[in-house]
């Protein structure tokens, strides 16, 4: 292991979100060894360096087992597989925590709704899955967590539960799209500009060979979504805003044939994705949980809670996941001339 190396990039690396100081680095050194020595003596592999998908889920199955498989170990091998540049394992360590906590974070959400009685008698028996566990035995328990909630709240409160957002980030990390919408001459110049932005982000991440979250994105990728503004930016029509939502793997998406395959390139969701090949029917309502990444920015763009509607949704069997977004009154009416609302900036 290149300890100095390692520390050298917890310290001033700028694909970690903090540095690091030199207790913390000690303690992510120490997990990375220990995963190091299980693959000597358990996989016939000297370092992480040559490790593979099947060697990360092998030991993350043995984290399980030991009751070491916490956030901070598997964040831990993240860093390190950064620092070595070694994207099978970094995605696989990526794969294994992508959205782990939504189903906990809805039950939670639902238990201040109702309150924890009736949370209880709702979700009660519902069995989690196990941090680091293969997301491949997700769906059933998804199909089990829409089944209670459908059978117990209407579909607008079951959709305004979903439609929360628990894996959207706090309303700070998109200020900076509420100070651009101000800064705008009206709402499609916003559109425009925030579709910009974002071939600019995803062309800095082709250009740096960086991962956007779990893809890595190549020119095909860029002119697709270049070429549409609903993906990553939104159109309006009328009183509502259009958003598409990216493939979660586009160069794949975009070269399968298969339709099933095709779909299953596209869903975002791993609590749904691998439905699609197992053939495990769940509700097509949860997509609006994915409704509710979505939106989040709007919220704090308008300055108020807004309400997004699934038009297309790959567990549906369509091709893309698609929203609707709609507009505040005051915003809706063409050509949507931008108002500065009493408080608006605070």
């Amino acid at each position: 292991m290149d300890e100095k190396g390692f520390a050298r990039f917890c310290k001033t690396s700028k694909r970690l979100r903090r540095h690091l100081d030199d207790k913390a680095i000690a303690s992510n050194i120490a997990v990375v060894k220990e995963f190091e020595s299980f693959l000597r003596k358990n996989r016939k592999r000297r370092s992480m360096g040559t490790a593979t998908e099947a060697d990360v889920k092998a030991y993350s199955e043995h984290l399980i087992k030991s009751g070491k498989n916490t956030w901070d170990t598997y964040i831990s091998l993240l860093r390190y597989a950064r620092f070595l540049d070694v994207r099978e394992v970094e995605l696989s360590i990526l794969n294994l925590l992508d959205g782990v906590n939504i189903l906990s974070d809805l039950s939670n959400t639902l238990k201040k709704r109702v309150g924890a009685r009736r949370q209880a008698e709702i979700l009660g028996g519902l069995e989690l899955p196990t941090l680091g566990s293969p997301n491949t035995s997700w769906p059933v328990i998804t199909k089990q967590f829409m089944e209670r909630l459908e059978g117990n709240l209407t579909q607008k409160r079951c959709r305004s539960l979903l439609l929360t957002g628990p894996h959207a980030g706090p309303p700070e990390d998109y200020r900076h799209e509420r100070e651009l919408f101000l800064k705008s001459k009206d709402l499609d110049d916003f559109l425009r500009k925030r579709h910009r932005q974002s071939v600019k982000l995803l062309e800095t991440h082709m250009k740096e060979k960086t991962l956007f979250y779990t893809q890595e994105i190549d020119r095909d990728v860029l002119e697709f979504v270049k070429g549409n503004q609903e993906i990553m930016g939104g159109v309006r029509a009328g009183d509502v805003i259009y958003e598409t939502k990216i493939p979660y793997m586009t160069r794949e998406y975009l070269a399968e044939r298969d339709t099933k395959m095709k779909r299953y390139y596209g869903c975002h969701c791993p609590w749904a994705r691998e439905s699609i090949l197992s053939g495990v029917n769940i509700p097509s309502d949860f997509c609006y949980c994915s409704a509710g990444y979505h939106k989040r920015p709007w919220d704090v763009v308008f300055g108020q809670p807004v309400w997004v509607d699934v038009e297309q949704s790959i567990l549906e069997g369509d091709p893309i996941c698609r929203f609707s977004i709609r507009i505040p009154k005051e915003y809706s009416k063409p050509p949507a001339k931008m108002k500065r609302r009493r408080g608006a900036n605070r």
